[in-house]
């Protein structure tokens, strides 16, 4: 078996990219309505010029995942497997790069949306990795929230919950 490798993400990684965000069975978008949302091939670029952190995870020659982090947003824009790696802990590897990268930043508290329906796998990937569900919800999408502990204790403060991300 090939080993995983997270590196940094390259402008000829575009197309593995936007082939894997199509290829999803979960939270699946058509090109027509990625590009709706500026989610375009020609908008790759402008993200490196504005200082998203993007990853990929590379498994022998394939291109296995991708991750997308917003530091000016504190937000975790993207995260997607190619289906044929699931379970091969691609997701875990580059969710733990992106955020690491944002509270290298300087983000204390960051967030993330995913699909509202409760039977989207998302939500208990990122339960399990310590993400908490807000309850805010807007377009069919809900909210999660990750602080970055810091005190002596090691726990999050309930005070960050009620703070705006």
């Amino acid at each position: 078996m090939a080993r995983l490798n997270i590196r940094p993400a390259i402008n000829s990684d575009v197309d593995a990219v936007f082939a894997i965000r199509l290829k999803v069975r979960e939270n699946a978008l058509t090109p027509a309505e990625l590009a709706a949302r500026g989610i375009t091939r020609a908008a790759w670029p402008g993200w490196f010029r504005e200082g998203y952190g993007i990853w990929v995870a590379q498994m022998g020659d394939d291109i296995a995942g991708f991750a997308i982090a917003v530091p000016k947003e504190a937000t975790l824009w993207a995260l997607f497997v190619d289906p044929d790696f699931e379970g091969r802990g691609v997701g875990s590897a580059l969710l733990k790069v992106a955020e690491n990268w944002l509270f290298d930043k300087g983000c204390r508290e960051i967030s993330l949306t995913t699909d509202a329906n409760p039977n989207v796998r998302a939500h208990g990937f990122y339960e399990r990795h310590g993400w908490i569900l807000t309850g805010d919800a807007n377009d069919g999408q809900v909210e999660y929230i990750k602080g970055y502990i810091d005190d002596a204790d090691g726990f999050w403060s309930d005070e960050m919950l009620d703070r705006p991300v």
